[in-house]
């Protein structure tokens, strides 16, 4: 399993959030996060999404193709 991170701003405000989450894969981690935001009723801006690369020590970029039809 891997870690992922969305950075991300709620509504107007100008204060990042970021979401930690352990997943085999990107699009899990992206199940995870919209499942986390509509329990709690909130529609986040992604700025970007990371991925831990534990050999490097440092977070890498995830590019995700296209929005999994199961988020809508």
């Amino acid at each position: 399993m891997d870690e992922y991170r969305f950075h991300f701003y709620l509504g107007n405000t100008s204060i990042p959030s970021d979401r930690y989450f352990m997943a085999h894969d990107a699009h899990e981690a992206m199940r995870m996060f919209d499942y986390a935001c509509t329990k709690r009723h909130i529609a986040p801006e992604v700025q970007k999404v990371e991925k831990w690369n534990r050999w490097s020590e440092k977070w890498e970029d995830v590019t995700l193709l296209a929005k999994d039809p199961s988020l809508n």
